[in-house]
């Protein structure tokens, strides 16, 4: 007892003022078993001998592992785009041109991508055949409108047949090829004698099932509303592009159109949209609301 409290001194005073708490660990498992005091070792000497006797052994390991391939798992793939908006088909015609107006509508339906057909007056044809061919460049159509918008009911047969072949051939020589196989009469009129002639020509003959009188209208928010109001799938809408009027309506009939859903054709491009089988001299209006 008296060996184990000299030996206690003797560490004490190797020990500097400012000891640790580990120290102090130290100093009390000396003072329980004094083996180490014969050791020889130094006090972090043997602080660390007891750290490590202290510390629990590891155990082996026991679990097996097995090995596998790294398998990257692919990326989820897109979700298939929605399917498309129905797109209806309307047709917008324009008669008695061409006039001061009409390249103004044709910049309309070619900032909109948008198109129409334009039933011409033969005598003016020639004098405005750098609208007849801008017309066609940009995607639209030409066909005829009579040679200076007579009456047919009050015409006989060969001057029916005058009106037509001479506006037909009007257009066939500006723009270098004949226009499509069908006329407009002026005021819609097709008679049984319109039809035979037509009939002659192998010609259909295009009415309209929209007309927003803007011939009689002077106010573009009306004719722009009656086209909006009787806008329907496979219409075709009666305009003159020789009206301010109509011209100032259409920068609002042409992008409201397209807004809705519809998708503006030459009347070509309707029929086939609308008609499996064309009877020549037959009268085709489109469909009405």
């Amino acid at each position: 007892m008296k060996t184990r409290t000299i030996l206690l001194f003797l560490i004490l005073s190797l020990v500097p003022i400012g000891f640790t708490a580990c120290d102090e660990m130290v100093i009390d498992a000396l003072a329980e078993d004094m083996s180490f005091a014969a050791s020889g070792l130094s006090i972090p000497q043997i602080s660390e001998a007891i750290y490590m006797a202290e510390e629990p052994e590891e155990e082996p390991e026991t679990r097996n592992y097995i090995s596998l391939p790294y398998i990257p798992i692919p990326p989820m793939p897109e979700p298939p785009p929605p399917p498309p908006p129905p797109r209806y088909k309307i047709a917008l015609t324009f008669d008695d041109g061409p006039s001061q107006f009409t390249n103004y509508i044709l910049d309309i339906l070619e900032q909109h991508d948008a198109r129409a057909t334009f039933f011409v007056l033969g005598n003016r044809v020639y004098s405005r055949a750098d609208i007849i061919r801008r017309t066609v460049e940009l995607g639209n159509e030409v066909a005829g409108h009579s040679w200076n918008h007579r009456n047919f009911a009050q015409l006989g047969t060969d001057a029916i047949r005058a009106q037509i072949r001479d506006t037909s051939a009007a257009i066939e020589y500006v723009l270098g090829q004949p226009p499509p196989p069908f006329f407009r009469p002026p005021y819609g009129i097709a008679t049984n004698r319109v039809r035979r002639v037509a009939e002659e020509f192998e010609y259909f003959i295009i009415n309209w099932s929209i007309d927003p009188k803007d011939w009689q209208n002077r106010d573009a928010d009306t004719i722009y509303k009656l086209v909006m109001e009787n806008a329907v799938d496979g219409g075709i809408v009666l305009l003159h592009d020789i009206r301010i009027y109509t011209k100032e309506a259409i920068e609002r009939i042409v992008p409201s159109l397209i807004e809705k859903g519809f998708q503006l054709v030459t009347v070509s491009e309707l029929l086939e949209y609308l008609y499996d089988e064309l009877v020549p001299g037959d009268v085709y209006n489109g469909r009405r609301r």
